[in-house]
């Protein structure tokens, strides 16, 4: 493990808080996006700033997956896990799928759940694995087929025993995320990720930073006009575990600017990842 034990008890308590607002710095610019009420899904939501398309996505892909997310009605609540709102008719668009209704499920399980849905969705099972914030790797493949991950809440030692039958159902995959939620977070995903050193982002990208409190974001579409410049629609989940929303905005990112201002959290250093 990469992490002694003891840290990895303290790193799970703290997950609980990991996206609390950070500190402002005005970064890089916004334009602001008008909706159509009738459209579900944030390609034909969200209307474009004058002058950008949206970029050709290859069907299939992770990218084209989140382009394509349901959505609820224009003008839904966003709601805490619990129940209550945290913002009522929400003017961004909040997600219509099975995340934010746990404790558990906080920023950076927005993002584990969306990659991995994608990837159980098109069957790739042997890449869904995830790292707890201790290093253990918690493979979706073992689980399935009937592999269960225990945790001794003493030592934080984990471990593989094979206690099911093999079962590769949704109702299985959605209890293998429940534990990664549990014991997963900013710190531990930030290090899965793989570094942009580059300018330009695709669709499936994250914006991180990892830590305790630490907090991210996904970007789910992007357009670009005829001078290459290129404008990114981002979605998150927070703490307290809520729903996912997509910001009404169109954000300029450009990595090598080493602040990006969105609501609730101000990113700093080398924040840009991607999946491996």
């Amino acid at each position: 493990m990469r992490q002694s034990i003891l840290t990895f008890a303290i790193l799970t308590t703290l997950a609980a808080f990991g996206c609390q607002e950070s500190g402002r710095k005005a970064s890089q610019p916004t334009v602001q996006s008008q909706q159509s009420v009738s459209s579900q899904v944030p390609q034909a939501r969200f209307t474009l700033p004058k002058g950008y398309t949206r970029v050709t996505l290859p069907p299939g892909t992770f990218g084209a997956f989140l382009r394509r997310l349901p959505l609820k009605p224009a003008g839904s609540d966003l709601h805490y896990y619990n129940g209550s709102i945290k913002q009522r008719n929400y003017d961004g668009a909040v997600m219509d799928v099975d995340f934010g209704h746990a404790a558990a499920e906080q920023c950076a399980d927005a993002i584990i759940y969306l990659r991995a849905l994608w990837l159980w969705q098109t069957r790739q099972y042997d890449k869904i694995h995830f790292n707890f914030t201790n290093g253990f790797r918690a493979d979706y493949s073992r689980w399935a087929k009937g592999d269960r991950i225990h945790v001794n809440q003493r030592t934080w030692r984990c471990w593989y025993s094979r206690d099911a039958k093999e079962d590769y159902s949704y109702r299985t995959f959605r209890k293998y995320l429940t534990i990664v939620f549990t014991y997963a977070g900013t710190a531990s995903l930030e290090k899965e990720l793989m570094p942009i050193t580059g300018k330009e982002l695709q669709v499936g990208d994250v914006i991180i930073n990892g830590g305790h409190p630490g907090h991210t974001v996904i970007i789910v579409d992007k357009a670009s006009d005829k001078a290459g410049h290129a404008v990114y629609l981002l979605a998150q989940g927070y703490t307290p575990a809520q729903e996912i929303e997509i910001f009404n905005t169109w954000f300029v990112i450009n990595p090598q600017v080493k602040y990006l201002e969105t609501p609730g959290w101000t990113f700093r250093g080398n924040y840009a990842r991607r999946f491996r």
